[in-house]
């Protein structure tokens, strides 16, 4: 599409969300029609002939007068104020040629990106930054984790997997901004006023909602609050059966979405209302899945492919839970979790099975991407993953697995873009920022470097004191503060990180990241062969970690990684 015709659509699309063409053809209509009771009123009570024309002159002046003032102001429930202009999208970058544009048009990452915090505290436990402090914008929203109001109270994976299929569901209106589930669900069991809510995640509006499970009945509650003064903007009740909670979820967003007057395109409203199932038993294991798909353990990601089967079984017309299989068996490989080209062929069969289900589902597309790259078959699988972007520009994992790929295939420099994307998409999240930190190590950038691993530690440290046990962000903090000289930081994460999961491969594979880049190389070559012991870990990834590359020459090094390679290669190690 050419830049004159894409500004059109713009101009088209604004007119259509600040309501002129509604307010322009209801105007026409009224101004016929007092025309016509002029034209045939007038004259039988003597009114001179100009007095026709006159009408006729005040309708056509008026016109573009009601025009401009529907442009510039609408009814809302607290009386008529100024139409807010839009948000403009968060910065994704869509394609390898925005990227390629992006990166000639700034000659550093940084600039891609928030100004750096400062450098967080010595202390592991440090508090979260405090929120901002502009004016959030209007469209901009936060979507709570729903109460659960269930006689027994045991629905909790019930209720935050509606919420989160709200939140999935928003991520691709343009022109929305959408807090985060890591950042919206901090608030989970918790008093706060929502202004508070709002200020703190820097949002307009944030929806609260309770659901009341009893046996195949729901009743879900939700209401839309303005976070500048406490107002509602929108709520209401949804007494369903199971069966429809799908359907309800797609409902409450547009719902959502209209009481923050903003407008859908089609491909939008395509992707707010597709698919999902009718089938409560298929839901239900598909909400199980998912809740342990996001823990994203070693002993978890088995159990939600699992589930995910179940849920297939259930309903086999079920595209989430397809691609839900797809991803739980890519993540799975990823981390060497025992699945044979056996079974990446069968998660690749899912993906297409979703895909044939639903051709507009971004998450398919993006388990496609990496279960093609696992089966090293590249160029498919970076195709998979603009397929995702090009349908969902805000999707944050296809950018954030796009650029791990991209890494793993030795192209750190196309991999900054996109790690940097999926920062700008999701800014409280602490995995973009660290991974970018790496990516620009192993480029010998090291003060963008550092900028990026002091941005993940202010996240991480946000993070634990959310949730203390998160053993991903305290590995990940081991080897960032070990990257920026904090030694002793470094290994009070390791120690606290070895106590609460000693056995995981990501642990052990993280812990010996740090103890290469402490210069601690007997216990690093430990950690990493335990790691890798029996064919796991990714080998181009440990290829191009820069945080080994002070055991390159060390040929124990050579032997732990040739495992690896021989088993790529199908050789016997």
């Amino acid at each position: 599409m050419s830049d004159d015709a894409s500004r059109l659509q713009r101009w088209f699309a604004e007119l259509r969300r600040r309501k002129v063409f509604r307010v322009a053809v209801v105007y026409l209509v009224a101004a016929w029609l007092v025309i016509q009771v002029a034209d045939a009123v007038f004259e039988p009570i003597g009114l001179p002939a100009w007095s026709l024309k006159l009408v006729i002159v005040l309708a056509a002046l008026g016109f573009p007068i009601a025009c401009a003032l529907a442009w510039a102001f609408d009814v809302t429930p607290r009386g008529i104020e100024r139409t807010p202009a839009i948000t403009p999208a968060l910065g994704a970058v869509g394609s390898s040629k925005v990227a390629d544009q992006l990166s000639k048009a700034t000659p550093t990452v940084a600039a891609l990106l928030p100004p750096a915090e400062p450098l967080p505290p010595e202390s592991a436990d440090a508090a979260p930054a405090s929120g901002p402090q502009t004016a959030a914008p209007r469209a901009s929203v936060a979507i709570l984790a729903f109460a659960d109001l269930s006689p027994g109270h045991d629905h909790e994976y019930f209720c935050d997997g509606i919420a989160e299929e709200i939140i999935n569901a928003l991520c691709c209106v343009r022109g929305l901004r959408v807090a985060s589930r890591t950042s919206s669900f901090q608030f989970k069991g918790r008093a706060a006023d929502v202004r508070e809510i709002g200020k703190a995640l820097g949002v307009g509006a944030v929806l609260e909602g309770s659901v009341r499970r009893s046996g195949d009945r729901v009743r879900i509650n939700a209401q839309l609050v303005s976070a500048a003064d406490g107002y509602h903007l929108w709520s209401e009740s949804f007494d369903r059966g199971l069966e429809d909670v799908f359907a309800t979820q797609s409902e409450i967003a547009q719902k959502l979405v209209r009481a923050l007057r903003l407008s859908l395109s089609a491909q939008e409203s395509g992707l707010l209302e597709r698919g999902g199932t009718r089938n409560a038993e298929a839901y239900d294991l598909y909400l199980r899945g998912q809740a342990l798909l996001r823990e994203g353990g070693d002993t978890s990601l088995p159990q939600a492919a699992a589930l995910f089967e179940r849920a297939i079984a259930a309903d086999p017309q079920f595209a989430q839970a397809h691609a839900g299989l797809a991803n739980s068996l890519a993540y799975a490989g990823i981390w060497g979790l025992g699945v044979d080209a056996a079974r990446i062929e069968q998660a690749l069969a899912a993906s297409r099975r979703a895909l044939e289900l639903e051709p507009r589902m971004p998450e398919a597309w993006v388990a496609k991407g990496n279960l093609l790259f696992l089966q090293r078959k590249s160029g498919e699988a970076f195709a998979a993953f603009e397929e995702a972007i090009r349908l969902d520009p805000s999707s944050y994992n296809a950018h954030y697995f796009y650029a791990r790929d991209l890494f793993s295939a030795g192209r750190a420099e196309q991999a900054l873009a996109y790690y940097a994307a999926a920062e700008r998409l999701r800014p409280e999240e602490y995995q973009p920022p660290c991974m970018l930190a790496g990516a620009l190590f192993s480029l010998g950038r090291r003060d963008e470097a550092i900028a990026a691993a002091t941005r993940a530690l202010g996240a991480i440290d946000a993070r634990l004191a959310v949730e203390s046990n998160d053993s991903r962000a305290l590995h990940l903090a081991a080897v960032l503060s070990a990257r920026i000289g904090h030694r002793e930081r470094s290994l009070a994460y390791v120690d606290r990180v070895l106590r609460l999961r000693p056995d995981e491969f990501a642990t052990a594979y993280n812990v010996a990241c740090a103890y290469a880049v402490l210069e601690m190389r007997e216990e690093a070559l430990a950690s990493l062969d335990r790691a890798v012991r029996n064919g796991r870990g990714d080998l181009g990834w440990i290829e191009h970690d820069p945080d080994f590359d002070g055991l390159r020459d060390d040929p124990r090094f050579d032997t732990i990684v040739g495992r690896l390679r021989a088993k790529a290669e199908g050789r016997p190690s």
